[in-house]
This record gives C-alpha cells, structure tokens and sequence, in this order.
C-alpha cells in the first residue's frame, strides 16, 4: 500500500525521551519528487531539543516509511513543534 498523500512532518520523541527526530521537507526538491531531512537531536531535561546530532536526507517513500515504522515502535509526535529547522 503506497502512502504518499501522507506528509511526514514535524517532531518525534523515541519512547525512552533520549531522542528527537525532525522530519521536514527540502524546501528546493521538486514537488513530484519530493525529498526529506530527518534530523536527529538529542534532548534536554525537559525534552527539548538539545544538540543537533546528525541529517539525513531521504525521499518521500523512505521518510514514510521510517515516519510509520517509528510510530509503530513506539515514539511520539510531539504537538508543540519547536523553532526553525537547523
């Protein structure tokens, strides 16, 4: 089952609260082939984003499914997005 009129954006935090993740679009990719940064954050006592940790950049199918997988294992989005991407 193909998903992509799912946009996979915003904050996740693994279950554990050691770990964000920021998905977000490639502002310049083209629109019908979209591309995505997740970038990985480690995180603050009172689980903001602390420290940037690494990005990878990925197309929207891999970002689906890595968005899916990671909900599936566990993880949260968060509803209050924090600031500009880095």
């Amino acid at each position: 089952m193909r998903l992509l009129s799912m946009n996979p954006e915003g904050w996740l935090i693994e279950p554990k609260g050691k770990w964000l993740l920021l998905f977000h679009k490639d502002p310049v990719s083209l629109q019908k082939l979209p591309q995505y940064y997740i970038d990985k954050w480690d995180v603050s006592p009172i689980y903001t984003p602390l420290t940037f940790i690494n990005r990878r950049k990925v197309g929207l199918e891999p970002a689906i499914e890595t968005w899916t997988e990671l909900l599936g294992n566990g993880w949260k989005k968060i509803e209050h997005q924090f600031g500009e991407v880095a």
